[in-house]
């Protein structure tokens, strides 16, 4: 969660005391207050509201400004928050997390009240997204009683500060484990009160979590007999340091302190706070993330519609544009071009003309060729009274001042293949001369020609 004036706390809530942090700023003192939980929820609602007040006061004081706005990460350390590892089939963790959410008292002792569960799954090449493969994998789950979350978070929001996270201290644990120089540690003691918390890791992950009395060394070195060769984190106060340094020590192995060299478990865990990875999610919480990625989706798709808006714009202005530019390059060159398009013109309708011709040469009867040339053939003053075709043969009626010019006009053209007169020329007479002949004839076709109807 960023903070809203850039300032980030963590805190580390024990049973009887509460530790804060500045994050990220070096040189500022942690900040305690005592806390002790009341008989009911009311008692301990007003117990927390007091002592979160106090710190805000302390932790304002020690950082040199006023602390309003902040981004609150909230670690819980044993009792507040229980863990312990569960083992599974492979599943992912929001699965594995309604499992544990659904019947909380049959994997943490004495949970009677309404508790919030966090879990940890393997990590899967580091990303923790899939289950990882195999007939079982051991799950890190946490929880915590509902109301003291949710009267931890009235009383943050409170004094000003504004969003508030939480997590178990086991996962700060983990991840403080992981985050030493060198070689990570594989193992880690975090003693808080009279109370040894021992945790086993494998490669990213624990395995082990265990509960031991701070002064039972040889118990707490016992627990550790199994952790491959390596270093061990302990997270103690000077006192009980020492004593878990020699034993551990005895037993070959490399004891190391946390990176930021706090000087005891709880503040280390509030100054690694917001690096928890088994947060735990109050419905308060998951309520308002909800509606913040609401409010988040419909600001990006407000923000993608602006962009598809934008880009519609940008592309009509540039088709525009374009428009504009080919108008004027027209207009730049018509007087070189209006010739051409005349001639252009010119071909297009000679074009048309010699199609049209080429169509009524294809639909025109094959007999009009043969009629036009024998109008064209014969003598002025001759012409047809009857045109009668049958295949390659026609026979022609004619009338005309001499039908023997047209005859022979017609043998001449080579029109017919063969002409043949057909029965006697009939003349009409006039004051003793003959005004009119007329005659019949049969003629032939070459062979190229086809026979068709009149």
């Amino acid at each position: 969660m960023a903070a809203r004036n850039g300032v980030k706390i963590g805190i580390a809530m024990g049973e009887r005391e509460i530790v804060g942090v500045v994050l990220g700023k070096n040189g500022i003192p942690s900040v305690r207050t005592s806390f002790s939980k009341g008989e009911d929820r009311a008692e301990t609602a007003s117990a927390l509201s007091q002592a979160i007040g106090v710190l805000k006061t302390e932790l304002d004081r020690v950082a040199g400004r006023a602390t309003d706005g902040a981004a609150v990460h909230v670690a819980l350390l044993p009792p507040h928050a229980d863990a312990r590892m569960i083992p599974f089939p492979p599943m992912k963790a929001a699965e594995v997390e309604a499992v544990v959410g659904r019947d909380v008292a049959r994997y943490f002792l004495g949970a009677n009240r309404p508790r919030v569960v966090g879990i940890r799954v393997p990590r899967v090449n580091g990303t923790g997204k899939e289950p990882p493969d195999g007939p079982s994998m051991s799950v890190l789950a946490a929880a915590a009683p509902l109301d003291l979350i949710e009267s931890t978070r009235a009383a943050i929001l409170g004094v000003g500060w504004k969003s508030v996270s939480f997590a178990s201290a086991h996962g700060v644990w983990v991840s403080l484990a992981r985050s030493g120089k060198g070689t990570p540690s594989n193992g880690l003691v975090a003693v808080v009160g009279d109370t040894a918390h021992v945790l086993q890791l494998e490669g990213k992950d624990p395995v082990a979590v265990r509960r031991l009395p701070s002064d039972d060394l040889a118990g707490i070195c016992e627990a550790l007999e199994g952790v491959s060769p390596g270093s061990i984190m302990v997270l103690a106060g000077p006192g009980a340091f020492g004593g878990l340094q020699a034993g551990l020590s005895s037993l070959g192995m490399r004891v190391v302190k946390d990176p930021g060299a706090w000087s005891d478990a709880e503040e280390a865990t509030a100054a690694s706070a917001a690096s928890g990875e088994l947060e735990i999610v109050p419905p308060t919480i998951a309520g308002e993330r909800r509606k913040k990625a609401r409010k988040m989706a419909g600001r990006l798709a407000g923000a993608a519609a602006v962009l598809v808006i934008a880009a519609m714009g940008t592309q009509l202005w540039g088709a525009h544009r374009e428009l504009r530019a080919v108008r004027d390059h027209r207009a730049s060159i018509e007087s070189e071009v209006r010739p051409l398009l005349s001639t252009r013109d010119s071909l297009n309708g000679l074009t048309a003309r010699i199609q049209s011709m080429d169509q009524l040469s294809a639909t025109t009867p094959v007999w009009t060729r043969s009629l036009v040339e024998l109008a064209a053939l014969l003598p002025a003053d001759t012409y047809l009274t009857g045109f009668f075709a049958s295949g390659d043969t026609v026979e022609l009626e004619a009338a005309g001042s001499k039908a023997g010019e047209a005859i022979q006009a017609l043998s001449e053209a080579g029109l017919f293949e063969e002409i043949r007169l057909q029965g006697l020329v009939e003349r009409e007479l006039e004051d003793g001369e003959t005004v009119v002949e007329r005659f019949r004839l049969w003629a032939r076709l070459p062979e190229r020609g086809e026979g068709g109807g009149p």
